[in-house]
């Protein structure tokens, strides 16, 4: 049976049956982004309601139970051979497809994902500096150019480093794509400056806190950054005094300020991923370089941030594994909980993508050949939000 014959016996039936609106509304809410895509042309008080900004919540709520990954793999650093897939139940009935990215017209080089969060997808489409973005919902296919950013690279002032993050504000119901862009001064050291873009408002202006960039640098790539309970994370490295620390730096959504968060001194011989896990801030910390002889750290450990009886936060380890005979690298986590972790391989084996629970420790291997790929993971939910908030 077609969408629109099973439209209009669901009409029908609600019509027959003298269903409230409320009743109709929990139905629909429940119904995949494509089916009520289509429902749209069987009835006008259906495509009116399922448009109403409270059924978009209801469905959002409903269908974040149920994430999907999204992942970009590509071949080099530079994005080439690069390719957006969506799998769908990666733990049970997996099932993979390729997007494609709906732009009106050809890129120099393949977008790269910013971010994902409430069935948006941020694409960076600029071909360096981080300049020129993409708003794109996969399942209703709509796809917005965003208005260039305010801070822009000149002659007589270069950009040295650009890092950005895309996330939800739900105090006013508003996505935000942060920019952070560094300067080098005279002395060698960076001088930063910060802007941010509403999706509700349509506009980019730029921060006036960044005082905390006088005392730490953001490191990592185009990946380094998680959304945790309405803030914007990154990795940083101290500077001057503090150059044998790392630092978390968060940005807070909502009052649009930046502040830093100390890390366990084990950071500083490991690299660092920033990841999210049960609502929490988390870190995932691994070699630097593997080495057999055991000179190097050879442990791969994952803390999270959460609060003590003291009424301070601390850093508590959940996971913990030593003497690995194989280079584990963080990618993420799905459905906040399950830890995604490529597996790296050797001469006689490729390497591995697979999904790690630490509550029950089960592992599930993810069927992707990572043979020669780059990765960047990210869940994602469907969603009937629009990519224009000011409608």
């Amino acid at each position: 049976m077609n969408s629109s014959c099973s439209g209009r016996r669901l009409r029908t039936m609600a019509s027959s049956l003298s269903l409230p609106q409320t009743t109709i509304s929990d139905i629909l809410s429940r119904l995949p982004v494509k089916s009520l895509t289509r429902f749209k042309s069987v009835s006008k008080d259906w495509a009116y309601l399922t448009s109403t900004p409270a059924f978009v919540s209801d469905h959002l709520r409903r269908s974040s139970s149920d994430p999907s990954l999204i992942v970009r793999c590509y071949n080099t650093q530079s994005g080439f051979d690069s390719v957006i897939l969506l799998i769908t139940d990666p733990t049970q009935n997996f099932a993979c497809r390729h997007l494609a990215v709906p732009l009106d017209e050809p890129l120099p080089l393949f977008p790269k994902i910013v971010g994902s969060i409430g069935g948006l997808v941020c694409l960076d489409v600029s071909p360096c500096y981080a300049s020129d973005f993409v708003l794109w919902n996969p399942g209703t296919k709509q796809f917005k150019h965003l208005p260039f950013p305010l801070i822009a690279s000149t002659r007589s002032n270069p950009i040295w480093l650009v890092f950005v993050g895309f996330g939800f504000d739900s105090f006013k119901n508003d996505y935000k794509l942060v920019r952070i862009v560094s300067f080098k001064r005279n002395d060698g050291l960076p001088f930063v400056r910060a802007e941010v873009y509403s999706w509700k408002e349509g506009i980019w202006k730029e921060l006036e806190d960044t005082v905390c960039f006088d005392s730490a640098i953001i490191c990592g790539g185009q990946d380094g950054v998680v959304v945790v309970d309405g803030s914007l994370n990154w990795v940083a490295i101290g500077l001057q005094r503090y150059a044998d620390r790392k630092v978390v730096i968060s940005f807070d959504m909502r009052r649009e300020v930046f502040k830093t968060i100390p890390l366990p001194a084990l950071t500083r011989i490991g690299n660092v991923k920033v990841m999210s896990y049960m609502g929490l801030l988390a870190i995932a910390v691994y070699p630097l370089v593997f080495a057999a002889n055991g000179n190097n750290m050879n442990r791969f450990e994952f803390s999270v941030l959460s609060d003590c009886e003291d009424g301070r936060k601390h850093w508590t380890n959940v996971v913990l594994a030593e003497n690995f005979s194989k280079f584990l690298v963080p990618m993420g986590t799905w459905r906040d909980r399950e830890l995604m972790i490529k597996q790296m391989g050797d001469r006689d084996n490729h390497p591995k993508l697979f999904l790690y629970d630490p509550i029950d420790e089960r592992t599930k291997r993810l069927p992707i050949d990572c043979a020669d790929l780059y990765l960047q993971c990210y869940s994602h939910v469907e969603s009937l939000v629009s990519v224009d908030g000011r409608n």
